[in-house]
């Protein structure tokens, strides 16, 4: 028999360095219906040499303060009556890392906060992590811009 935190649905949030509290409380409360979700804010710390190894005891002093970050969200999210836990993985870049997460963890789906669209020549060379991450998981992905940018 499964418990009650394997049938919850599950909500994957990646935050990197900022976040629009208006858009976030805008989309979760569009998610209300779903019965008692649980929110997993989730950061990645990116290695992107191939010639280190991937060892997060190395990097313990910024997986610390990546989870000091995410628990300021959590307090707050916590104040809206959500229940909210936190994640920091080490990873080769921040796509990979969301992905492997949104695929191997049972989420029901993944909320992302979109910076502003580059346009002109940056816009055309560019690579979303938002678009990677659409193309890569199994799961529903929901993509909002981000108007008012505060840094956490």
């Amino acid at each position: 028999m499964k418990s009650e935190i394997e049938y919850r649905t599950k909500i994957l949030i990646p935050i990197s360095n900022f976040i629009d509290k208006e858009k976030l409380i805008q989309a979760l409360h569009i998610l209300s219906k779903l019965e008692n979700p649980l929110i997993i804010l989730f950061h990645v710390i990116e290695i992107p040499s191939r010639t280190v190894p991937i060892n997060g005891s190395i990097l313990s002093q910024e997986i610390k303060k990546a989870k000091e970050m995410l628990k300021s969200v959590s307090r707050w999210l916590t104040e809206q009556n959500y229940e909210v836990s936190i994640k920091v993985v080490v990873a080769r870049n921040t796509v990979e890392g969301i992905i492997e997460e949104a695929n191997s963890g049972g989420y029901a789906l993944v909320l992302m906060l979109k910076r502003k669209v580059k346009k002109g020549l940056k816009g055309l060379f560019h690579k979303s992590i938002s678009e990677a991450v659409i193309r890569s998981v199994k799961c529903l992905v929901i993509v909002m811009l981000a108007e008012k940018e505060i840094k956490i």
